[in-house]
């Protein structure tokens, strides 16, 4: 089959064939010039009305009505506007109708009465062109409008986290017999066991209620105390659990600790810095013990905070040096505090069990021997199979009723401070906010260090005292690390202080529980529990006897080592 090419018109003149076809013979048609455009062909924004009137309204001397463009006609032409209209600010609307808005008088104009609109004068119109070149806008945060901008940059500029330090280097001889995370801690529970005191010793001052008066306008010096000796001794080196251990009284008893190293383990869900404890498996014993100059035996400052401290060693708001600023504050507030006048309590013991041979005054603190029961009780007649832990417990003070027949009230004694607010975020300034705001304070300070207020309040708990009494204590100047100031006290019951920091403390019996009782499952020998120092994890490691013994210092003999004349 052959193709037959169709015919083409070409108008060299115009648009458009130059004869028309015969099929569109007698269809109106008009010619248009290239240069030319077609305008607006169909108008579906305009009414209906506005179309007829425009129809109404067209030029008349038109070449073909067919085709009709005007290029000046824009009426009836919108556009679709979909944002809503910003209403006007209110004083702005005040000024338009009766001359008196927001800002009174000011910006009313100086025609505008209670009547209809005025002739504006100068600053009326001055307020006009203001208005409109001010308008009201969403305010944007600068986190939002620079966000594009510096994307990069702050990725880039963004602080690594801080790789904590091991309180104690793993050899590789060391070999781990075991791990818990603090997951699996925060599913412990067990209720509160019952107690007995076994032995009291040592003396405790009475309270100076004159510290209750303190504020950030009567601030009092914070006095260094440095006569006094404090004893950080371990269970193994205690001679009443020693004494106690071989009476039969207390046979069955198979754990022996401290309330600080208890209080290290019941706390360690909140606990950001590495801390270690020795287990000594001796028979069907259990012996918690800490090392000589352990982390702690030191008051941490600012753990739970945010990438708290200076990195440098050297600086005084490094965490070590933060942590000896708060053990030598927390020593000297709880001996200032005492009353120099009125007569210590005496208990059972008096004598200091540590400070016999010992040419130090010791610091006036009672020790309390007291024995828990862990688990469930017995029902009837069944016999008494509770694992019994004896604890050794401190008391720092005493402090006498409101009445005179209210008995006497034991307490211990603590001291939060404050070094720098801008080292952490959301700091507060005490001298600022401590008095009208100290609810704020706390809280803040519950953020920053969760783990040193529970271990206290577990601490307050295991030695059966009446009550917490905190101090707050600043420098001096923000650049001064060595002198203080006490700027107010305040006073807890230790269950209601619990409360109060969302402390569960059957939680933290139960993780007391099941870290014995994993000690107990191991063989005879000596092991070591370790806090990760960057993860939420415990470890069980087997350590030689030996291991943190300090070797013997082995002098010269008389002679030996002197050079030949």
């Amino acid at each position: 089959m052959g193709f037959a090419m169709p015919t083409i018109n070409d108008n060299k003149e115009g648009w458009g064939p130059g004869t028309p076809p015969e099929k569109f013979d007698g269809m109106p048609y008009a010619p248009f010039e290239k240069r030319a455009f077609i305008g607006r062909m169909a108008d579906w924004s305009a009414r209906a009305e506005q179309y007829r009137e425009r129809m109404r309204n067209r030029p008349a001397a038109v070449t073909n009505e067919a085709f009709t463009f005007t290029a000046e006609d824009t009426e009836g032409f919108n556009l679709v506007d979909t944002q809503k209209a910003m209403p006007q600010p209110g004083w702005d609307r005040g000024m338009r109708g009766r001359g008196r808005g927001r800002f009174g008088g000011r910006f009313g104009g100086r025609g505008g009465g209670k009547g209809g609109a005025q002739p504006m004068g100068a600053e009326a119109k001055f307020n006009a062109k203001f208005n409109a070149k001010k308008a009201p806008q969403a305010p944007v945060s600068k986190w939002k409008k620079n966000q594009a901008a510096n994307f990069a940059n702050r990725w880039n500029e963004q602080k690594q986290p801080r790789v904590r330090e091991s309180a104690v280097d793993v050899r590789p001889e060391w070999t781990v017999r075991g791990q818990i995370t603090f997951q699996e801690l925060a599913k412990m529970t067990m209720d509160v066991p019952d107690s007995a005191e076994v032995h009291s010793c040592g003396t405790v001052s009475y309270y100076d209620k004159q510290y209750d008066r303190c504020t950030p306008k009567s601030d009092k010096k914070l006095e260094r105390v440095e006569e006094r000796a404090f004893y950080k001794v371990s269970t193994s080196d205690d001679p009443i659990i020693a004494r106690l251990h071989d009476e039969p009284a207390h046979s069955k008893v198979r754990v022996f600790a401290t309330d600080a190293i208890l209080a290290v383990l019941m706390a360690a869900g909140r606990s950001s810095y590495s801390w270690d404890i020795v287990v000594n498996r001796v028979g069907d014993k259990l012996f918690l013990d800490k090392r000589a100059d352990a982390p702690i035996d030191y008051v941490t400052c600012n753990e739970t905070a945010h990438d708290t401290g200076d990195e440098d060693r050297d600086s005084m708001n490094h965490p070590a040096k933060l942590m000896q600023e708060a053990t030598f504050i927390n020593q000297n507030f709880s001996q200032q505090v005492l009353s120099k006048t009125d007569e210590p309590l005496k208990f059972t013991d008096p004598k200091n069990p540590f400070a016999e041979g010992s040419e130090d005054v010791p610091a006036p603190v009672g020790y309390k021997y007291r024995v828990f029961k862990l688990g469930k009780a017995p029902k009837g007649d069944e016999a008494d199979s509770r694992l019994q832990l004896l604890c050794r417990t401190e008391i720092d003070g005493v402090i006498k009723g409101k009445n005179e027949a209210d008995p006497d009230l034991l307490m211990r004694l603590y001291a939060l401070n404050e070094t720098d607010a801008k080292l952490v975020a959301g700091g507060i300034d005490w001298r600022q906010k401590l008095e009208s705001q100290r609810g704020a304070v706390l809280a803040t300070e519950l953020k920053n260090n969760s783990n040193k207020l529970a271990k206290w309040t577990l601490q307050a708990m295991l030695a059966g005292v009446d009550l917490i009494k905190l101090g707050y204590v600043s420098r001096n100047h923000v650049r001064d690390s060595f002198n203080h100031v006490i700027l107010g006290t305040q006073s807890y019951k230790p269950k209601e202080f619990a409360t109060h920091i969302n402390l569960n403390v059957n939680n933290s019996w139960g993780i007391l529980k099941a870290v014995i009782d994993l000690c107990l499952q191991l063989e005879e020998g000596k092991y070591l529990l370790l806090k990760d120092p960057n993860k939420p994890v415990i470890r069980f490691f087997a350590i030689p006897p030996d291991a943190f013994e300090e070797p013997e210092e082995v002098g010269l003999e008389e002679g030996e080592g002197e050079e030949e004349d």
